[in-house]
């Protein structure tokens, strides 16, 4: 029995490893497929609605179906997930690519999620992390430091606001993964009730902003993005990523799938021809190391003490059902 079960974990493990690397790699290509469509024919909003809209829609047969067994607490609880992974922490991430890089986006959104992790994670959820988080996380705030200091710098100081709204959406994106972890929501029940809340309110702001961009566009333009925001973006990245939380741990998945920048950067340099100076090399060479560092083995969170928990219970972030 003790064999067997020591199989299963390591399946568990496994399984959540390989759905981590699928969210990474279709969040590696996002920034750049946006970054495409933002500064050309695509408005923020229409990106928004193919991505929540589609979504909801591919999701549709799973909520009729079992929308009976999904508990009050959950569809209730899904209204600040839809802002921590929806469309909160989307329309952040669409509107900060009209203005900075593909890199910037995900060395500010995905690389300073393990920083964000450890700091939210030990003032909002009692979570006391390990010397390899901290390092870690270190690491990943310099660098992301670094890049926002060069962003700064230039005459353009758009690229900045970019920077700032990417940091801002990784905060929401951390927020989610420790909320997730704690409240115990199902992977597809979780990523379900987000799109279809994002989707009313995606098509709510699509409405009163009267864009008309979507019916200018080429068909062939409009199906590549009705795969990237629907389907890959919209619910199969988060499907996969949500099965990660639950076999990884919230602060691990966050740190592994802060590897996507320098991913990020490759495609960016090979399809937008954006090409990273050496400042910027240095910010995502440093993420990478703190990468490592905190996904080495031995990496860990344990509850802090429980004058913690009170204060958790304070914020009412995390209360668990």
């Amino acid at each position: 029995m003790i064999r067997a079960a020591i199989l299963r974990a390591r399946a568990g493990r496994l399984s959540g490893y390989g759905t981590a690397a699928v969210a990474v790699l279709i969040w590696a290509s996002y920034p750049v497929a946006t970054r495409a469509a933002v500064t050309g024919a695509f408005a923020p909003q229409d990106l928004m609605l193919l991505r929540f809209g589609v979504g909801a829609l591919l999701f549709l047969p799973y909520l009729a179906l079992h929308s009976r067994a999904i508990r009050r607490e959950a569809w209730l609880r899904g209204i600040p997930l839809s802002v921590f992974q929806g469309a909160g922490m989307a329309a952040l991430v669409i509107c900060g690519l009209q203005f900075a890089p593909a890199s910037h986006a995900a060395a500010l959104g995905p690389g300073f999620a393990p920083a964000w992790a450890v700091l939210l994670g030990f003032l909002l959820f009692a979570r006391r992390p390990s010397a390899r988080m901290i390092a870690g996380a270190a690491l990943c705030a310099i660098g992301a430091i670094t890049l926002a200091r060069w962003s700064a710098s230039l005459s353009d100081r758009s690229v900045l606001m970019g920077d700032a709204m990417f940091l801002a959406a990784s905060a929401l994106g951390s927020l989610y993964v420790l909320q997730m972890r704690s409240w115990g929501i199902g992977a597809v029940q979780g990523a379900a009730i987000i799109t279809l809340y994002s989707a009313l309110a995606v098509v709510a702001w699509h409405i009163g902003s009267v864009s008309g961009a979507l019916g200018q566009v080429a068909l062939l333009d409009l199906l590549w993005q009705v795969l990237w925001q629907g389907a890959l973006i919209g619910c199969i990245a988060l499907v996969a990523f949500n099965h990660a939380i639950a076999r990884l741990g919230p602060e691990r998945a966050s740190t592994l799938v802060a590897v996507v920048p320098a991913l990020s950067a490759v495609l960016g340099l090979l399809y937008l021809g954006e090409i990273p100076s050496n400042t910027e090399i240095a910010a995502l060479l440093a993420i990478s190391a703190g990468v490592s560092i905190g996904a080495s083995r031995g990496h860990g969170g344990k509850p802090a003490a429980s004058s913690a928990a009170a204060k958790r219970a304070a914020c009412g972030l995390s209360r668990p059902g």
